[in-house]
């Protein structure tokens, strides 16, 4: 009889191990860590429904040395009526590189109100020991020119190397949990010991700005806290949430006219990342907006296309598989314009993404009745959110955090891959000039427009075009113009009456210094007459980095 009961014990225990679904396997967490269990007693309260969780996020797991995001904010991330203030979640950051060798704190510059950005690096300890190798390396990757677009050794430096993906949040101020979540996302990057989340730390570089937003997520806050304070009052949207800027900060990727995004551009260009990830809160449940519809840009390359549609698909299939109600890609989110954050990426042979998970504007808990067309049942969305649900902020940071987890697992699983793609889609931007043009633009130094001139290079610049100032006089053949016949008359334009070269002098011209120099600036003005006239200054300094005429005598580069 015991022989039968041990047998059976046994029987039972293979039929429970061979129940779980390889995907469930895969994503299993290690039997052997400790748990948080108070932790996730919480996310479970905090969690309005069991399907809006997954198994990747429905425990913490506890470490001796490591404090949880608990720590910080009092509560579990994502708990209700809660906000941190932007100090708390940098603070959060810096207390995870200080106790663990898994994670750096880099500050990436300040808002136009003064407040810091940052940027937090995780990975396992002798990648972080290598930034700089790596960077170098995926800097050679990046401009094929610095190896000779030698395909043998870029094989070798792919070998060598692990990609960088890049993940911001909160640029809009009213989408707000983001930094929660962000914070929850690196303590389990950075101390969970599953097999799938040790393979994102050995294969890849984790990098996160929590808030990019920064001078609006201050506001959010003082807004909500009055709410919270006045819970039967109506209280004002933001008007602003940065430098007299709201939701089209996200529109300013071309221009880079705020700080948030020059920091971004340079941040993601200074690590030569693989993917710009952008999380924003909007559609029910989650949107991964990767694949998008047309038009497409024209000048991204279509292995681009491929790799968005690679990413999103796994993504929605692997959450769907987990059990997540509501989520899809697709959408009618435009794949041409070139303004969004996220497309800094794109602009750079890099992979652009952007998440819309659900949000309430704050940390309230709501019932949220949906429109039709965001529960209706399409080709796209065979899983369609509830028409009616009760909505919490940690069913949101459930859903972020998942999503993040499974896209950064099927990165780490395809690293290589993903390396050799942004080494091809470089080096075909390199051959492009000759392959198809154009090679370069050409800006006129005595262009009466100068003041504009002025600006549409200090935008090139910040975008890290190559800007270059002729050192000698440039002719260039112009082409043919065809005839044309006058309407209304028989006169007729010749074309061989029309220039057929143009030639470009090096004489004025706007350019960037790397040092101070002391010069005589020289300046211009066009009268009434269209007669050009010209005013020499009193010597000057003129420092580094600020654009400004110059004589051509000075070199510039």
């Amino acid at each position: 009889m015991q022989r039968i009961l041990v047998a059976l014990a046994v029987l039972s225990a293979a039929i429970h191990v061979h129940a779980a679904s390889p995907l469930e396997a895969h994503f299993a967490a290690d039997p052997g860590q400790k748990v948080d269990a108070w932790y996730g007693e919480q996310i479970a309260r905090y969690t309005t429904d069991p399907s809006f969780n997954t198994q990747l996020t429905d425990y913490l797991p506890a470490s001796d040395t490591v404090p949880s995001p608990a720590k910080a904010l009092g509560d579990v991330s994502g708990a209700p009526n809660m906000l941190p203030r932007l100090e708390t979640v940098h603070d959060y950051f810096r207390s995870l590189a200080a106790s663990s060798p898994r994670v750096k704190v880099f500050s990436i510059g300040q808002s136009e109100e003064g407040r810091e950005m940052i940027a937090v690096a995780i990975a396992d300890e002798k990648l972080l020991a290598d930034l700089e190798g790596n960077r170098e390396r995926l800097a050679q990757l990046a401009d094929p020119r610095k190896i000779g677009l030698d395909d043998g050794r870029a094989a070798k430096l792919i070998e060598q190397s692990v990609p960088v993906y890049y993940i911001t949040g909160t640029i809009h101020s009213n989408e707000t949990g983001t930094p929660t979540s962000l914070m929850e996302l690196a303590y389990r990057l950075t101390v969970d010991e599953a097999p799938y989340i040790r393979a994102i730390r050995s294969k890849m570089i984790t990098l996160i700005t929590p808030v990019v937003e920064t001078d609006g997520w201050e506001r959010k806050v003082d807004v909500y806290n009055w709410h919270r304070a006045h819970p039967d009052q109506q209280y004002p949207p933001l008007l602003y949430w940065g430098h007299y800027v709201a939701h089209d900060n996200n529109r300013d990727a071309m221009l880079a006219s705020l700080a948030l995004t020059r920091n971004v551009i340079d941040t993601y260009t200074g690590w030569h990342a693989q993917v710009l990830h952008d999380m924003h809160e909007s559609v029910p449940f989650l949107y991964d907006n990767t694949v998008g519809a047309g038009p497409y840009n024209a000048w991204i390359d279509p292995l681009l296309v491929g790799e968005w549609q690679q990413l999103g698909w796994n993504n929605v299939d692997t959450l769907t598989r987990l059990g997540l109600p509501g989520v899809f890609t697709h959408g009618d989110f435009d794949t041409w314009s070139p303004g969004y954050l996220m497309f800094i990426a794109a602009t750079h042979n890099g992979i652009s993404r952007l998440y819309e998970t659900f949000g309430n504007d704050g940390a309230d808990t709501e019932e949220r009745i949906l429109d039709p067309d965001e529960y209706e049942r399409t080709w796209f969305r065979p899983n369609p959110p509830r028409a009616k649900v009760l909505w919490s902020q940690r069913n949101n940071n459930n859903y972020s955090q998942s999503g993040m987890l499974t896209a950064l697992d099927y990165f780490a699983g395809n690293s290589q891959a993903f390396l050799r793609n942004f080494w091809l889609k470089s080096k075909r931007s390199v051959t492009k000039a000759t392959d198809s043009g154009p090679a370069g633009y050409v800006l006129a130094a005595d262009d009466p427009r100068s003041s504009a001139q002025r600006k549409l290079l200090q935008v090139l610049q910040r975008q890290k075009v190559e800007v270059q100032r002729l050192d000698a006089a440039l002719t260039i053949q112009l082409p043919a113009k065809k005839k044309s016949a006058a309407s209304g008359d028989d006169k007729e334009t010749r074309a061989d009456d029309a220039p057929s070269t143009r030639t470009f002098l090096p004489a004025v011209m706007w350019c960037a210094w790397t040092s101070r120099i002391h010069a005589l600036p020289m300046s211009s003005s066009i009268d009434s007459t269209g007669r050009r006239t010209i005013r020499r200054s009193i010597r000057m300094t003129i420092p580094a980095g600020r654009l400004a005429t110059s004589l051509a005598s000075i070199s510039c580069a």
